[in-house]
This record gives structure tokens, sequence and C-alpha cells, in this order.
């Protein structure tokens, strides 16, 4: 064995070391000198690969793996991870290519049928996508992560419990199912990810359901991958304007854009002006008032996300605190100086477990990924004291369905019946409900209802 060999070898060996150790700049200095004394060795170029993509630099990343694929056209591992940066590079026809390509060598990589069926899903192809789900759970995937996507394929086709589809599918700039399925689909080392194992193509999965919820680790992949430009993503290109409604279903004042750069937030952060900035141009202008706005003692920001009630409610709360799913988002949030305490984890685990009370609770845009909602209504029930507020949005159910139901953009709506009849059982009155249009989708208005009701007095 020669000696360059032995020296690309403890290259190698050292790469995969420091990579495990999080140092990828060094990790990626020594696979290319392991490459620079054996050129075109296929794992090495694949783990050039995968600290190129965690590094944030995709383009490169597919570069290496594409070269260890001109060395070993089979490799099917290889073939997923192209699929992923493809993916990550906004090239959906490419990577359904890859992973086409990947399943003509494996037909029981479950996880390659599930990126596929979500990559149909967002093209709008869903009888196929539908079919893909059903392979992916034939093949052992993600089971949970894959009847959710099966139901809400199957709900534009109004073949499954959400009926007809009441919603376009989702176009490239709004699609969220393809990266939050690759995301959650690599907790771990993806690149080297195993096909997945077990059942046989031809046993028939049960017929889809929509689940109660989505997939906790679903959501937590979805908003971390979106944390960076979410803000700017959902109010500039999607017209979000569901803080600011609720702010004005709450009877608070807008913050003014024009004072943006004077106000600042608790602990001298620019909290107002961070709001202000990115504030909707289609919600009315502030007009003056008399009236002192309603104060809260303590308050609860239900899916928190970057924050963007934080700076809305803060000024008029003793205390704000917030929870959320995602790391990368509570960062962001963190980063405002509105919250006391920010919290990571699942909402309805904390109602049922928190010792803190509240006298305000909210929730913007939270419940599309909560089909049941009765946890959630008793949990705040539960920290809410008599005359607490629980101010929220949800998206309109169609007509017909009284409960929920799960869309093909993979988001819950709730019918109006519904709501109420929880709202009742968990001792709560209705104090205002407006319809409003949320969000777009590809043009397209999405409407919803917009509650504060009201907690009954105890006894």
């Amino acid at each position: 064995m020669s000696n360059s060999f032995e020296a690309a070898r403890a290259a190698f060996t050292e790469g995969v070391r420091l990579f495990e150790a999080g140092q990828l700049p060094q990790a990626e200095a020594l696979f290319l000198e392991s490459l620079r004394r054996v050129p075109a060795r296929p794992s090495t170029l694949a783990n050039l690969a995968l600290v190129r993509q965690r590094l944030g630099r995709p383009a490169e990343a597919l570069e290496a793996i594409e070269q260890a694929l001109q060395v070993q056209p089979d490799d099917v591992p290889a073939w997923f991870h192209r699929g992923q940066l493809l993916q990550q590079l906004q090239r959906p026809a490419d990577a359904l290519a890859a992973y086409e390509r990947l399943l003509a060598l494996d037909a029981t990589h479950g996880t390659a049928w599930m990126q596929r069926g979500s990559l149909l899903k967002d093209m709008g192809r869903f009888a196929e996508a539908a079919a893909s789900f059903r392979q992916a759970l034939a093949h052992g995937a993600d089971e949970e992560l894959n009847r959710y996507f099966l139901a809400s394929a199957e709900a534009a086709l109004g073949a499954g419990p959400g009926g007809g589809g009441s919603q376009p599918p989702a176009g490239p700039a709004d699609a969220e199912p393809a990266a939050a399925a690759g995301a959650a689909a690599n907790r771990g080392v993806a690149a080297v990810a195993a096909p997945g194992g077990g059942g046989s193509a031809h046993e028939a999965p049960p017929p889809a359901a929509a689940p109660a919820t989505a997939p906790r680790h679903y959501v937590q992949s979805l908003f971390d991958s979106y944390a960076e430009d979410f803000d700017q993503h959902l109010v500039g290109k999607l017209g979000y304007r569901t803080p600011w409604l609720l702010a004005q279903l709450l009877g608070l004042p807008a913050p003014a854009a024009s004072a943006a750069s004077a106000a600042s937030g608790p602990s001298g952060s620019p909290a107002t002006a961070t709001t202000a900035a990115i504030r909707p141009a289609t919600l009315p202008p502030t007009t003056p008032t008399t009236t002192p706005p309603p104060h809260w003692r303590s308050a609860l920001d239900l899916g928190c996300g970057t924050g963007l009630m934080g700076p809305l409610l803060a000024p008029h709360c003793g205390v704000l605190d917030g929870i959320d799913l995602s790391p990368l988002m509570l960062q962001k949030a963190r980063a405002l100086g509105c919250y006391r305490h920010l919290v990571h984890g699942d909402i309805v685990e904390h109602l049922r477990s928190t010792g803190d009370s509240h006298d305000l609770a909210v929730a913007a845009d939270v419940f599309v990924y909560i089909g049941e909602l009765q946890p959630v209504f008793e949990g705040v029930a539960r920290v809410l004291g008599p005359g607490g507020s629980f101010a929220f949005s949800v998206e309109v159910a169609g007509a017909g369905n009284e409960r929920y139901e799960l869309r093909p953009s993979s988001r819950y709506a709730h019918g109006e019946a519904y709501v109420r009849a929880l709202a009742a059982a968990a001792g709560f009155e209705v104090a205002a409900m407006e319809r409003t249009v949320l969000r777009h989708d590809q043009r397209h208005p999405i409407g919803g209802l917009l509650w504060r009701l009201v907690r009954r007095g105890v006894g």
C-alpha cells in the first residue's frame, strides 16, 4: 500500500472525526487533501458534499456528489443526496428525476418514495403523489409523516376526509411539504441514509385518514428551514396579516410605520421598529384614540415563531411569554427582547403542565397545523383565569365540513360550528368573531376566521 494512499486515508479519517465534532471548515480541508492524494474516491466526495451542504453551499455540494456518481453511477445513497441538494436548490423536476433514478435501483427505499410523493404533491400531481406515499408506507418510511401527506394528497382528489381541494396546489414560492419532508427525513446524516426496509410493495395500507395534528418533527423541520427569512417571505410574498388583525380584534392600536425609527421595545430593543417595517400596507392606518388600550398582567403567545406578535402585545402586557416547536424561530423571537420566557416545546404539553397563569393567550396562524383543537382549548382554559381572553385565527373549512379538514396544502381548516362548540365546552364565551383574508396562496385569497373568546367565571 502506497504512502500516498495511507496519507489519503489518514486525512479522510481525521476529516470524519472533525465533521462529527462540528469543525466543518477543517473537515472540508482534510477531505480535499485526501482527494488530492487519491482523486475521485466516491466515499471522500460524498463526505465532502455533506460538509459543503452543512456549510450552506449546496451548489458546490452538488458538484461533489455528481463527481461521485460519475465513478459509481449506481450508488443509491449518492442519488438520495443528489435529490435533496436539488430540492434545496429549488430544482424540483431534477430532484424528482434523481429520486426516480434511485428507485429504479432500489424500489424498496421508502424515504425516496416519500420525497418523490412530496415533490409530486407540490407540482399538483396528486394521484401520483398519493400512490408514492402508499409505496413509502409499504416500505417502512416515516409512517406518521406519510399518512399525513397521503391524507392531504387524497383531499385534493376528493378521495380522503378532506374532501375536494378548496385551495390551489402550492407553487414554488409557497411550497412547504417537499422541503420540509426532506428536512424531517434528514434528522441525522441524510447523505448516507440507508434504504427503507420492511413491508411489501403489494401490501395495501388502510385508507388514509386525516390525523388529528401535523407530525411534530415535520412542523419543527418546516419552520427551522424557514427561520432565516420567514418574516419577509410570509408578509412580503404571501400577504400575511394575521398578527395585526388579531391585535385589532383585541383593541390594540397598530404601530405607526413613521414612528418606527424612534420606537423601542422592552430592554431597549427595536421591537416596534421590526414590526412596523413589515407591517402589511393593506391594513387600515392608525387612528388617534383617547381610550387607553387594554392591559394584561400576563400574556402567552402560542406558536410564537419569530415573534411577529411580540412587539404588538408587549407594550400592553406586564409580562409576555412564548412557546414554539422551532428552536431557530425562537432565536429570532429572543432577539426582539419582548418576551420574558421562551419555551421550546409542544403547546398542548405546555398548557397541560405549566404552573404559570395568564389573562391573555393568542395563537396567530398556529391551528393550521392542528386539526383536533379540543386539547388546546382545554389547556388554554386551564391557564386562563375568569375573564381571561383567548384570541386566535383559523382557516375556514369548506361548506359542509363542520369540524376540520386537512387540505391539499397540508394545512388544516376548521368549521365555525366546531369552534363554537369547543369554546362552549371549555367554558368560553364568544366575544367577537370576524371573517377575513389571512394570506394569499398563488394569488388566491385564503379565507379565515378571527376569534376572541372570554373565559367565563368559575362556579
